[in-house]
């Protein structure tokens, strides 16, 4: 009886992880393609909601942290011949972290509204900057002809096994996150967000706490972004302003924020639409993503993950 409930419980999981790995080979490549975005922005969704879900930060500029990931690993291929993956990514993401550290001392000096204002400016910084900087960035044009990525033996990736790294990558990221949020660092940042000020009266550090969370958030975003600029072969300021930003935050919504899984459903949800309306009516995009926001909202309020598990009670220790 027991491994009857452990297999049920981890029924959905093994269904999606077979999926994940049997499937793609046989899929069309413009699905293939829209399967390896929708695990770089699962990925994205993610490390937002560590900062917003789990630790109740308002954050409105990830798309820029996301941004110079990518930018640094794009500006060291096309402008210094690094194409090396092993020096251009991690310096890509190397850069989103001190960014990081430096955009998190700014905004920790807000709370509440005013932290997003703040991050709000600082992701318009990234953008602005990536727009005029035309030398470095390509302006408007962005950076364009981006390979995939050269691992140093003789190897050379294709639509399929691009996918297939950027699964791997991607899991192992989002076990890392789990691992977070589920040890007492993660349980002190959902503490803060219950209650800053009792865990302050408790002897935290809270600022330290949130400061922490502020960077690793950063980190796996400037992940994201390294896997993007090698997905798409190019970045442009479009990725990484304010509506970018507004999207990631409406993934973590649409799927239930504190969850992390529920980040990566807002990611499936969003992206997938995105892409298939925008083949039909791509000028009503705007409009049927309000109404599916305000849908959410109204109908399955916290999120869906959180009304998925009501169907599957063996998952809601998940």
């Amino acid at each position: 009886m027991p491994d009857k409930q452990r297999l049920l419980r981890f029924a959905p999981w093994i269904v999606i992880g077979l999926f994940l790995t049997t499937v793609p080979p046989f899929l069309d490549i413009g699905v293939l393609s829209l399967l390896t975005k929708i695990l770089i922005y699962a990925l994205l969704a993610m490390s937002l909601d560590l900062i917003y879900g789990y630790t109740g930060l308002w954050s409105f500029g990830h798309a820029g942290l996301f941004g110079i990931g990518g930018y640094t690993t794009g500006i060291l291929i096309k402008h210094y011949g690094i194409t090396s993956f092993w020096l251009s990514a991690p310096a890509g993401i190397l850069m989103t972290v001190l960014v990081a550290a430096i955009f998190g001392l700014m905004a920790l000096r807000g709370v509440a509204l005013y932290f997003l204002l703040i991050t709000f400016a600082l992701g318009q910084l990234v953008y602005v900057t990536a727009f005029q900087w035309k030398s470095m960035t390509g302006g408007s044009t962005g950076l364009i002809g981006i390979f995939y990525p050269d691992l140093g033996f003789p190897f050379s990736f294709s639509i399929i096994s691009y996918y297939y790294f950027t699964l791997i990558v991607v899991v192992i990221c989002a076990f890392v996150l789990y691992k977070i949020t589920k040890s007492p660092f993660g349980h002190s940042l959902q503490g803060i967000r219950e209650s800053e000020t009792r865990m302050r009266h408790l002897g935290y550090n809270t600022w330290l706490y949130k400061y922490i969370a502020f960077i690793v958030s950063g980190l796996f975003a400037g992940v994201a972004g390294v896997l993007y600029v090698y997905y798409n072969g190019l970045i442009t300021p479009s990725d990484v302003n304010f509506a970018a930003s507004g999207a990631v935050m409406l993934m973590v919504i649409i799927g239930g924020s504190g969850t992390l899984w529920g980040a990566a459903i807002g990611s499936v949800v969003l992206t997938c639409l995105s892409y298939f309306i925008s083949i039909f009516t791509p000028e009503r995009w705007p409009l049927i993503l309000g109404a599916i926001f305000v849908g959410i909202v109204m109908f399955l309020r916290g999120g869906i993950l959180p009304h998925l598990r009501k169907l599957w009670p063996k998952e809601r220790q998940l």
